[in-house]
């Protein structure tokens, strides 16, 4: 029974530091996310369709070696 105590007690602790540290983060604000998250798709599907390329390119140079 002690020892459910020391462990229901240290994670009450735990949360009570999460919320503490939770308080303390420097959130972004809505315009910089949705700047970021564009930003990120955008390079995304950039990369995506270069690598598609690519590997389109590669493919018909190994069919034709194998032809």
């Amino acid at each position: 029974m002690e020892r459910i105590r020391e462990v229901v007690g240290k994670l009450v602790q735990f949360l009570k530091d999460v919320e503490l540290e939770l308080k303390r983060i420097s959130w972004p604000q809505l315009r910089e996310t949705v700047r970021s998250t564009g930003a990120v798709i955008l390079i995304s599907a950039i990369l995506t369709s270069f690598l598609g390329f690519v590997d389109f390119l590669f493919s018909l140079i190994i069919k034709y070696i194998l032809s």
